[in-house]
């Protein structure tokens, strides 16, 4: 074996998604309530750990639990830890379900060890070896073991949702020995470098209670449903709070679990119960943050924000980050899949409208898939600006007519951003000769409809998931044919030397060695016009003045740690 590793491990990260927008808002304006830096330790681990804890009653000195009341304008599709992968869907699950290392808080943030207490790897970098927790119990109970995170594993690839794009191709079930009750080996397929990156994301079930809720006459042979139906209203994890009730499309109510084998870092300070409630207009958030709720989602419009910072009890908290908005086109429907197609679109679409009208100013644009401050971005690509005379020239080298381009585009109901984005884009279009119409639908469809290439819209507006520190969790999920069948991949991207050198980059351990890699695959990509390449956006949540312990460190997920939040 190789050097252990233990407890924390240095890398850059970044973050998941974007906030929302008004056309006509200008955020700057506000800054009385509005919080832009985070206190963290030096080394950015989780400072609060370091004060012990009886992790006891969390009622905050009287008699009544202290309750988080997170609001929030989507709805997510599934629970099922296996299942969920978007920003709702993760937030839910890394509160309730445990997964074997974890992220610090800090920015960046580091790896951590969780469920494992530390972890080795072989020489040849393919083999790791993790000690479980001799304290660990799932929520009913039994012990976390080295069975369960093979299951977990298993349950994962045969299922093919969620995160499991992770580990297609690079961890096999069979490759997962349980050496004993706490020790599990995995040996992947070949080497993958981002591999201990994405284990936050592998969240470990209890095999027995899973087991003994799942259907006998499931798509999964001998495992039934595999718990799927049971678990969409119950959970099977071990984490630091546990699934209460789900009322769909309308709550979901967490309980803190007095047995985590963790500490609380605020005890008795610390939330006892959490309700995300799910409502279907930015106004009605706003009006719950008024009332005394205590945070709201990412997604309200800039205006919104601008509104509330301004008022009694209420912050709102921006901070510049990575999160690449894209406008993905359908590349295998017509006219889409011409590439002079794709690239007339992208030379059409007005940048400097988007960044200036649409955002005021407050978000830089792309520069081909990566964000300018990821490692490895190539900074001379070529970015596309409007250009109408070029739009047209490309159009001409296509097989197609501006009459042929009529086309959908479809954002995500509530999203001001989103939507004005499609306003531009269809004027833009009506410019070329061409028609766009502007289709809203819940987050909760679209991650349906983006299951097949039928359904897939035409184009559709999405801020990139950005889960683990690592080039890969863009590049990937994005372009890489494997990943096909997710809202991630909605171009239906296909492009078979692209495939060969993110696999290759998985495979070359050295960052040094992988940069010339993801520098060609980003060429290619950017040639190809796949998607237009649109901005950063600051991230922002409203939050009451009352909470204590937030901090963004920029993960999927991960602002709403709510183990970490107490009440100041």
């Amino acid at each position: 074996m190789g050097t252990s590793i233990n407890d924390h491990v240095d890398r850059r990260t970044f973050l998941k998604y974007g906030g929302a927008a008004s056309i006509s808002a200008i955020f700057a304006g506000c800054t009385d309530n509005q919080s832009t830096d985070e206190t963290t330790n030096e080394s950015g681990t989780d400072s609060p750990d370091s004060t012990e804890s009886d992790g006891g009653s969390t009622s905050n000195g009287d008699d009544e639990a202290t309750e988080f009341n997170y609001v929030t304008t989507v709805t997510p599709s599934s629970i099922d830890p296996m299942k969920g992968s978007d920003n709702l869907e993760t937030l839910l699950l890394h509160n309730v379900y445990d997964p074997l290392l974890y992220y610090t808080d800090g920015t960046p943030p580091e790896l951590q060890s969780w469920l494992a207490t530390n972890y080795s790897v072989s020489d040849d970098g393919q083999t790791y070896t993790f000690e479980l927790r001799s304290d660990a119990t799932f929520h009913n109970g039994d012990q976390v073991t080295a069975s369960d995170v093979k299951y977990s594993v298993q349950r994962m690839m045969d299922m093919q949702n969620g995160f499991s794009w992770m580990w297609e191709g690079v961890l096999s079930p069979e490759n997962v020995e349980v050496v004993d009750e706490k020790t599990v080996r995995m040996t992947t397929n070949d080497v993958y470098a981002p591999f201990l990156y994405t284990l936050p994301f592998l969240y470990i079930v209890n095999q027995d209670q899973v087991e003994a809720n799942a259907n006998s006459d499931g798509q999964f042979g001998e495992h039934g449903d595999y718990g799927t139906e049971w678990l969409e209203a119950n959970d099977a994890g071990s984490g630091p709070y546990q699934l209460a009730s789900r009322e769909r499309k309308r709550e979901i109510v967490l309980e803190k679990n007095d047995d985590w084998w963790r500490e609380f870092p605020h005890g008795q300070d610390g939330y006892e119960v959490v309700s995300a409630e799910m409502v279907q207009e930015s106004a009605t958030a706003a009006g719950r943050m008024r009332e005394g709720a205590e945070m709201a989602d990412q997604w309200l419009p800039l205006q919104t924000y601008n509104d509330l910072a301004n008022e009694d009890g209420v912050r709102v908290h921006a901070k510049a980050t990575f999160n690449p908005f894209y406008v993905y086109m359908h590349t295998q429907r017509e006219p889409l899949d011409d590439v002079h197609v794709r690239r007339a679109i992208s030379y059409a679409f007005d940048y400097d409208a988007a960044l200036t009208d649409v955002m005021s100013g407050d978000s830089d644009h792309l520069q081909g898939p990566l964000p300018g401050a990821m490692w490895s971005h190539t900074d001379d690509l070529e970015t596309y600006g409007q250009d109408l005379e070029q739009a047209q020239a490309e159009l001409e080298q296509s097989e197609y007519t501006a009459s042929d381009i009529d086309l959908e585009y479809t954002y995500v109901s509530g999203l001001t951003v989103e939507q004005n984005m499609g306003l531009l884009l269809q004027s833009n279009i009506q410019e070329l000769g061409g028609s766009l119409s502007v289709n809203k639908a819940p987050w909760s469809n679209i991650t349906e409809m983006t299951t097949s290439k039928e359904s897939t819209p035409d184009m559709l507006a999405v801020y990139l998931s950005f889960s683990y520190a690592d080039p890969d969790t863009f590049l990937y999920p994005a372009w890489h044919s494997n990943s096909h069948g997710s809202w991630t991949s909605a171009s239906w991207y296909q492009n078979d030397e692209v495939d060969d050198l993110l696999t290759e980059a998985r495979r070359t351990v050295s960052q040094e060695d992988r940069v010339p890699i993801y520098e060609q695959a980003q060429r290619i990509i950017a040639e190809d016009a796949p998607a237009l390449f649109v901005m950063n956006q600051a991230t922002r949540n409203a939050l009451s003045t009352d909470v204590q312990g937030f901090k963004d460190n920029g993960i999927t997920g991960y602002r709403q740690t709510f183990h970490r939040y107490y009440q100041g």
